[in-house]
């Protein structure tokens, strides 16, 4: 039997090689907020800022964020359902792969390696490679279904590689959103041949070698939406390392910590504030002013109230990432007592006398 993780995720495999469920422990049928409260458990488990110099976690946090990063969207997890790994491939379009399966079924070869099982060899791969049936007049591989884009005497073009940045932020720049100003070394298209590798007609370019990309230090200032947490990886698309030979730039991912705040708390997208109040609003009811991530607000606060009450405000804590509803926000009523307990003496005396029972009657353990 396969050795499995402590967080449920197969030991054996590793890296492209594990099904992405499997990564984040969840069944297939996962609803989004199943996905994505897992993901959030096992990035806090083993997030690079926890495990410092710990390379395994740092890899297995690059594998979970690659998992949650697939099947968070709509459109990458139903291609992925569909093709299985051969939908996370650079350039991979659904409707060509489709247009193959129709190809392979109707030449009686079933449906390759899409959406096939594991260890089997993929005919998508075969695709890539030139290959395919020389039967007379039919499909020839590669070169029929795309184009014949990639040339077998000339490179292949290579999307560019998808970089990562951390980055640490404030607690309410979370809830807000912010931007921030990133520094970073990045292939970038060799200026010397255009990035196609070749000077003088065939020539290999002397500068990038012949790849079409150097390294140069860039800065970008990139934008942090309201709702991140830590853990959280925003996709700054086309902005990665510049593609070989004119083929597309990948991505940066902004990984994101948040610090704590000193008075807020925050459970998914809502928002707790500890809030004191007096005795007489406490017991007389009053209506106070709150501050909340929005500004200032007024609040009810019901006569009767017991210290620890929580009070709420629908529609105030922290924008949805994913577009979603907001959260809310609650106030935590605290009753505090006097500073002057020697001029609320008599006063005390007389509200002791209105309680009809200890408060601690029936407490025990």
């Amino acid at each position: 039997m396969a050795r499995r993780d402590s967080d449920g995720s197969s030991g054996r495999a590793s890296g492209k090689d594990r099904d992405l469920y499997a990564v984040l422990g969840v069944a297939r049928d996962a609803t989004p907020d199943q996905i994505k409260k897992a993901y959030r458990k096992l990035a806090r488990k083993y997030h690079p800022d926890v495990n410092p110099g710990d390379k395994a976690a740092e890899e297995r946090f690059k594998e979970l964020s690659r998992a949650h990063d697939v099947l968070a969207d709509e459109t990458q997890r139903k291609n992925y359902d569909e093709f299985g790994d051969d939908a996370l491939q650079a350039g991979f379009d659904p409707a060509k792969a489709r247009e193959f399966r129709r190809w392979q079924e109707a030449a009686g070869q079933g449906r390759g390696g899409f959406g096939g099982r594991r260890g089997q060899p993929s005919g998508f791969e075969d695709v890539f490679r030139g290959g395919g049936t020389s039967g007379g007049g039919g499909f020839h591989g590669f070169e029929d279904l795309f184009g014949g884009v990639f040339g077998r005497s000339a490179p292949s073009p290579q999307r560019g590689s998808d970089l990562e940045v951390p980055i640490r932020i404030e607690f309410m720049e979370a809830v807000r959103g912010t931007s921030r100003a990133i520094s970073l070394r990045r292939p970038e298209a060799c200026p010397t041949c255009g990035g196609t590798g070749v000077v003088g007609g065939n020539k290999a370019c002397a500068r990038c070698g012949g790849d079409g990309v150097i390294d140069e230090n860039v800065r970008l200032n990139v934008k942090i939406p309201a709702g991140v947490e830590t853990g959280s990886r925003v996709r700054v698309a086309g902005k990665g390392g510049a593609g070989s030979h004119g083929a597309p730039a990948g991505d940066i991912y902004i990984v994101v910590e948040v610090n704590e705040h000193p008075l807020l708390e925050r459970e998914g997208n809502d928002l707790t504030l500890e809030v004191p109040v007096t005795v007489g609003e406490a017991l007389l009811g009053a209506s106070i002013k709150v501050p909340t991530p929005d500004g200032e607000v007024s609040l009810k606060i019901p006569a009767g109230t017991q210290s620890g009450r929580r009070l709420r405000l629908r529609g105030k804590g922290v924008p949805d990432l994913h577009g979603g509803a907001r959260g809310d926000f609650y106030v935590r009523t605290m009753v505090h007592v006097p500073d002057r307990a020697d001029k609320a003496a008599e006063a005390v005396q007389q509200l002791e006398s209105a309680y009809q029972r200890s408060p601690r009657d029936g407490l025990s353990l």
